[in-house]
């Protein structure tokens, strides 16, 4: 649990601050650049995105093969269950960022924002201790976080040995949480100013 916990917080940061790496980019003219060829705003999104998907997954891996070096966690048995909650979790924590970089006016506010959701998240959603140890109503809040439902599914793979099938409602609401917070960034990005 702990290893989970640390990897989901680690990846948040890393991958936020990459989103906001857009505000550099604007910055340096990449955009500009990037936007002579044909390719629209929305395939510079997706190529974020799939970018931050491929960095979570590695980040992930690297720390659950850590975690089974130094801790003894058990994951070869439960190897693949665990890179499809891996590709999952990382995809949330990917658009987290996006949502974080299309919201915020400059990259200072953007990682201020980030910073004080992250750690919210991290300790209502279960990565410092059980969310079980915490009041009922918090408990509920959890549920609605992407932290929650990451370490669900990897309590599920590495501790409770579920099998694909009981996997599904996990990976379900991980991939609603990806979906909408994207949906959200995506809107927002059509309407802000990052790419002017």
């Amino acid at each position: 649990l702990l290893v989970g916990g640390w990897a989901m917080q680690f990846l948040l940061f890393a991958l936020t601050a990459s989103a906001t790496a857009l505000f550099r980019e604007k910055e340096h003219g990449i955009f500009q650049r990037v936007l002579s060829a044909p390719v629209t705003r929305g395939d510079i999104l997706w190529s974020k995105f799939l970018y931050g998907i491929c960095l979570g997954l590695l980040q992930l891996v690297i720390l659950f093969f850590a975690g089974h070096v130094l801790f003894g966690i058990e994951i070869g048995g439960h190897l693949g269950l665990l890179l499809i909650v891996c590709v999952f979790a990382a995809a949330a924590c990917t658009s987290f960022g996006m949502l974080i970089a299309a919201v915020s006016p400059t990259p200072e506010s953007a990682r201020g924002l980030s910073t004080f959701v992250i750690l919210l998240m991290c300790a209502v959603g279960g990565a410092w201790f059980p969310v079980s140890f915490m009041p009922e109503f918090i408990q509920r809040f959890s549920k609605l976080t992407l932290v929650y439902w990451s370490m669900e599914g990897f309590s599920q793979v590495l501790w409770s040995h579920d099998t694909f099938v009981e996997l599904l409602p996990t990976l379900a609401y991980l991939a609603l949480i990806t979906a909408i917070v994207m949906g959200i960034s995506v809107w927002r990005f059509a309407k802000g100013r990052i790419f002017d």
